[in-house]
């Protein structure tokens, strides 16, 4: 099965291949029942990542066009009565245009043309999802803007709680989604339009981060560096949960040179932010490489739990398929 992507649309590759296998679907180039390639078959096949094919594989069974069974594969569903219902309409609808374009004495190499630049135009015109993310600290906030940015058809926009919480007025982004995290969630009510809420995010730590600390030797001195005391502390206390350390853990905070030379200095491990070079100054930076290669730094991963993520991801869907489809077609939201 042939799948032509054009990396030059706005259009997502995911979205492509979704609209690609429902069109030949619709055309009958690919029967009910067929199986489809594996999620690894069809990405080698097509040079995009495993993770755009399984997603547009998750939309396409969302959509009811496939269905997924386990030890067997993906195949088209066989009940496909409607769509070929639609099918027959359209290809009326495309043979009334194309009788109209020739009685005006156009080509259809004219109506080629024609109907590629207003397809384009339409793809031109598709938003995003602008999400407002919202954290007490800039680590976990970049973390959060990350993941979310990941997500098809979004946009995010980042703001610090403290700084929410001392404006004026009501919090009113220009946005069409504001996210937090569970801890900040009654905070945040409190500042937003009546009637308007925020989806609620479960932050965690992941489990590779809490396998190495638990393996760190109790005798080791550990120096974590952070940017703000709020991710310290979240820091700190997972050595606590997920450590066995007998000395204190020592900090160290992104602009204070002197204090990073002295937790290097003083300790045999470090412990940075995941993300610590969007903080770090480039002799921070340069201190930092300077460490034993052999031991070298943990990083300590934060991330939006994969429940969340999947909450928000479905979401922004339903408010990106109405900006694309009409109020109409959104289904009612759901708090998280």
């Amino acid at each position: 099965m042939r799948i032509a992507l054009d990396h030059r649309k706005t259009v997502p590759l995911y979205q492509q291949v979704v609209e690609q296998i429902t069109r030949d679907i619709a055309l009958g180039k690919i029967p009910a029942g067929f199986k489809l390639p594996t999620v690894r078959e069809l990405a080698k096949e097509s040079g995009i990542s495993p993770g755009t094919i399984k997603h547009a594989y998750d939309m396409l069974e969302q959509s009811a066009l496939i269905h997924k069974t386990r030890g067997s594969g993906t195949f088209v569903c066989a009940t496909q009565g409607a769509m070929g219902s639609t099918k027959a309409q359209v290809l009326q609808h495309i043979d009334e245009m194309l009788d109209k374009v020739q009685g005006l004495s156009f080509s259809l190499h004219d109506l080629r043309i024609f109907l590629d630049l207003k397809i384009r135009e339409r793809e031109e015109t598709l938003t995003h999802v602008r999400v407002a993310a919202v954290d007490c600290n800039p680590e976990a906030l970049a973390v959060m803007a990350s993941q979310i940015t990941e997500l098809p058809h979004t946009e995010v926009i980042t703001y610090i709680l403290d700084e929410v919480l001392k404006s004026p007025g009501h919090f009113d982004p220009p946005v069409d989604l504001v996210v937090t995290t569970s801890t900040h969630y009654q905070d945040l009510m409190g500042k937003m339009i009546p009637g308007s809420h925020p989806c609620r995010l479960v932050m965690t730590v992941a489990t590779d981060t809490a396998l190495e600390l638990a393996a760190l030797p109790e005798e080791t001195r550990l120096g974590i560096i952070t940017a703000s005391e709020r991710y310290a502390q979240l820091m700190l206390r997972a050595c606590g949960v997920y450590g066995k350390l007998k000395a204190p853990v020592k900090q160290a905070f992104f602009g204070d040179r002197d204090g990073i030379a002295a937790v290097i200095q003083a300790c045999n491990r470090l412990l940075l932010p995941s993300n610590y070079a969007l903080f770090a100054s480039q002799e921070e930076a340069a201190l930092l490489s300077a460490e034993d290669p052999h031991l070298g730094p943990l990083f300590y991963r934060y991330q939006v739990e994969r429940g969340s993520l999947l909450f928000l991801e479905e979401q922004i869907h339903r408010i990106f398929k109405s900006h694309t489809c009409g109020p109409q077609a959104m289904p009612p939201a759901v708090e998280a």
